[in-house]
This record gives C-alpha cells, sequence and structure tokens, in this order.
C-alpha cells in the first residue's frame, strides 16, 4: 500500500509541542506508578514480610536498579515488580520526549518529513 510510503510535513515547533504533550501524559503515568509501587510496599509491609531494596538503589536514580524484591508471596512480587517495570518505562518515555523537545525546540522553523511511525510516535495514543 502507498500509504506506508506516505510523508507528512512539519515544522520543528509543532513536533516539539507534540512531545511536549507525550512527556506529560508519560510524567503523569511515572507518577502514578509511583504511587502504586508505594501502595503496594506498603501492603507487603503490613503484613510482616521484609523487603529487599538493594543498596545500589538508594544511591542511584531508583528508575535503574534492579528494584526491591520479596520472596515470600508471588502475587506482591509479580504486583511490585510490574510497578518497577513500569516505572522504568514511563522514565524512558520522559526521557525521549524530553531529548526531542530540546533538539526541535533548537531548530523550530525546520521542516521534517514525518512517515507513519514518526507521526504515531509524537501524535498518536
Amino acid at each position: 500500500m502507498m500509504r506506508r510510503n506516505w510523508t507528512f510535513e512539519y515544522t520543528a515547533n509543532k513536533l516539539a509541542e507534540a512531545a511536549a504533550v507525550k512527556k506529560t501524559h508519560h510524567e503523569g503515568r511515572l507518577k502514578w506508578w509511583e504511587e502504586q509501587k508505594e501502595k503496594v510496599m506498603a501492603r507487603i509491609r503490613e503484613s510482616g514480610i521484609d523487603i529487599h531494596q538493594p543498596v545500589a538503589d538508594l544511591y542511584s536514580n531508583k528508575t535503574r536498579g534492579c528494584g526491591p524484591e520479596i520472596t515470600i508471596d508471588a502475587t506482591m512480587q509479580r504486583d511490585l515488580s510490574e510497578c518497577q517495570g513500569k516505572l522504568i518505562e514511563h522514565d524512558g518515555k520522559v526521557r525521549e520526549y524530553a531529548g526531542w523537545i530540546q533538539v526541535l525546540s533548537a531548530n523550530p522553523e525546520s521542516r521534517l518529513s514525518l512517515d507513519n511511525d514518526d507521526y504515531l510516535f509524537f501524535y498518536g495514543e
């Protein structure tokens, strides 16, 4: 199909605006997952289970390490692992869109051709 070969022109300024919207979205998701992680950890602590937080996590970016671990209840471990994975995912997206905002804002009048994947990256749901 030809639509896979279509390109669409946008100014860098418009793409920077779209990247800012995406960044804000992922910041919100990051905050939500941080709250969920805290709730899971509180539930675990309330049940009398100890959580091991790697020492390296205390001195580095909280989304870079392997994350806290419990060893008794598989459901709680799965919930905690899901929260940690989503924190890593959304932190990465926040950083990625922040980088695009910098690049595109530095060249606001440049015209760029987007293919369908590029369009979805900036404007897709």
